[in-house]
């Protein structure tokens, strides 16, 4: 594990691999642990790095409400101090968030994008969601990150064959520092990256689990909105892409990688 001291405190992270940059951001009270499948495939044909978000893992905890362009302006900042811009994001959920809201900020830092199951907004446009957001804030503040997690992992992986994995991320979801969490977790509803990250001239490929929490019409939708983008569905997948299949996740991030990865004109 490496670490890095930024304006808003120390961060964590790992690099592997040599060749084209290629950035790992991941979910809400997740960690780089959960891109292992993927930094392992990966690091054979490009340099991966995967950092720990402000707030999770062993990087800088929160100690105060933060926004989603805040977390983003920690991800250009830590992309300058390595200097290794123009790199490929790649971001899962709230990752995916956090990509997007860079679209719209610092496209330059930006050569290409992969966003899995995740949106370039989050509208609270109906009781149906607030009533989500409200349990989860509830779950986690009234009985703690161990149930949320059970709640949460039980959802990820629903099936009885995938009982290692629902432990697994059970344990590291419950290990999360629930004042992060929650400061993480109120930067998102209401949040939206549009219409700025439309306008980014970045290619950008949109992956969805068959099965994630939003239906594949909605990521339909809001293609329409960005620029130069193209959805791909895995088949058999849920909201964790990335673990629950992680073959054909990598083949699709490989082959995306190497498209975008010729070097830049001088």
């Amino acid at each position: 594990m490496n670490y890095l001291n930024l304006p808003n405190g120390r961060f964590a992270y790992i690099r592997q691999g040599q060749g084209a940059p290629v950035l790992l951001l991941h979910g809400l009270g997740s960690s780089l642990l959960d891109w292992q499948p993927q930094i392992e495939h990966l690091a054979q044909h490009c340099e991966v790095i995967a950092m720990d978000v402000r707030g999770h893992g062993r990087s800088e905890p929160l100690r105060a409400p933060v926004s989603m362009a805040e977390l983003a302006g920690d991800v250009a900042a830590f992309i300058r101090a390595l200097q290794i811009a123009p790199c490929i994001l790649v971001g899962i959920s709230m990752g995916g968030m956090l990509t997007f809201q860079l679209l719209a900020e610092h496209p330059e830092l930006v050569r290409a994008a992969v966003v899995i199951n995740s949106a370039p907004s989050f509208p609270v446009d109906s009781w149906k969601v607030r009533g989500q957001i409200w349990l989860r804030l509830g779950l986690a503040r009234l009985l703690g990150l161990p149930t949320l997690a059970k709640v949460l992992a039980g959802k990820l992986f629903p099936k009885p064959e995938q009982q290692a994995l629902r432990e697994l991320v059970a344990e590291r979801l419950a290990s999360n520092d629930r004042t992060s969490y929650l400061h993480a977790m109120r930067a998102i509803p209401g949040w939206s990256a549009l219409p700025a990250a439309g306008r980014a001239q970045v290619p950008l490929l949109v992956v969805s689990g068959d099965r994630d929490y939003t239906p594949l019409d909605y990521k339909r939708g809001y293609l329409d909105q960005l620029h130069d983008a193209r959805l791909e569905v895995i088949e058999d997948s849920g909201h964790a892409t990335p673990l629950d299949q992680p073959q054909r996740l990598n083949r699709l991030l490989q082959a995306f990688i190497a498209e975008h990865s010729a070097p830049l004109p001088a």
